[in-house]
């Protein structure tokens, strides 16, 4: 076995292991966010105090590359990576945490999870990637699927309204993030991903810390104790530490494989729920877990 070889398939059991890391520690945040809200928060200010918990984890990389001198971007390369920061970790985070307040985090796991078929049509757009007829029968599965989690999740609450607002929220969290993976893939690979996601992450901090001055009473994030536990645990756990394993995991193993070795996410997040916060396990959602992680797994393997 060549040299190249040996260093490719370590490089790839790195990535692996960093993206299976990171979605399991992505998995958790649903949890750590619906726990909160039993206390009374809302979306915008645990937002907001999961953004500056994990600021100064951020503004200690931030520091730590610049004194390695590896923190030298192009203007170009700056906005775009700031943009991009914006999209993935600010406007798709709220979008998330919105629909959280009215379904299940079982549910917004695997709403959330549907982002690889949204990255295929994505890149069928942009990039006119032609769309196989073995892929659009592996959405069609995903998509059944998620209808199929709907039925059951409108079934429980038996709010209809509150469940659709919920699942378009997520839906439209999913949308964002999908451009952003399309987007870190190639970006990550050019400058490095510590730096990437650093600079993503410090632009996502202060875009949501604007966000929150702008829009909301700061009265808001007096909260119960816990609550700051809580939002801390969301910050580092599940937030800092899977946002350098997941950019890190892409840039080594690409877009699609992530999104096979991801597919355990949405079933740690159920049983997790059915453990912390009570939410049923039946199994009509298990068969809806099943299309939809079938049909993700399907379209990222091609």
């Amino acid at each position: 076995m060549s040299e190249s070889s040996v260093s490719f398939t370590s490089q790839s059991k790195f990535g692996i292991a960093c993206v299976l890391l990171g979605t399991f520690f992505f998995a958790c945040k649903g949890i750590f966010i619906k726990l909160a809200y039993a206390y009374g928060i809302t979306a915008a200010p645990l937002l907001m105090l999961r953004m500056l918990f994990a600021l100064p984890f951020y503004l200690a990389m931030a520091l730590w590359l610049h004194q390695r001198s590896q923190m030298a971007l192009s203007r170009q390369n700056l906005i775009q990576i700031v943009g991009v920061g914006l999209l993935g970790y600010y406007l798709s985070s709220l979008l998330d945490f919105w629909g959280l307040e009215t379904i299940s985090a079982g549910l917004e796991r695997l709403v959330l999870y549907i982002y690889p078929t949204i990255v295929v049509l994505i890149l069928a757009v942009w990039k006119k990637k032609v769309v196989s007829t073995k892929e659009k029968l592996a959405m069609a599965v995903a998509y059944v699927g998620m209808i199929f989690i709907f039925l059951h999740e409108l079934q429980l609450q038996q709010n209809f309204s509150n469940t659709m607002k919920g699942g378009l929220l997520v839906f439209a969290g999913a949308i964002t993030y999908a451009f952003f993976v399309v987007m870190t893939s190639e970006k990550a690979k050019e400058v490095g991903s510590l730096t990437f996601t650093t600079y993503c992450m410090l632009a996502a901090s202060v875009g949501v810390i604007i966000h929150n001055l702008i829009f909301i009473d700061l009265r808001e994030l007096n909260q119960p104790h816990p609550v700051y536990w809580l939002a801390l645990a969301l910050a580092f756990f599940s937030t800092v530490i899977p946002s350098f394993l997941m950019n890190k995991g892409i840039a080594s193993i690409g877009a699609s494989k992530a999104a096979i070795m991801g597919s355990i996410g949405p079933v740690i997040t159920v049983f997790l729920g059915a453990w912390f916060l009570d939410e049923a396990i039946t199994l009509s959602q298990l068969i809806g877990a099943g299309l939809v992680i079938g049909g993700v797994s399907l379209v990222g393997r091609k």
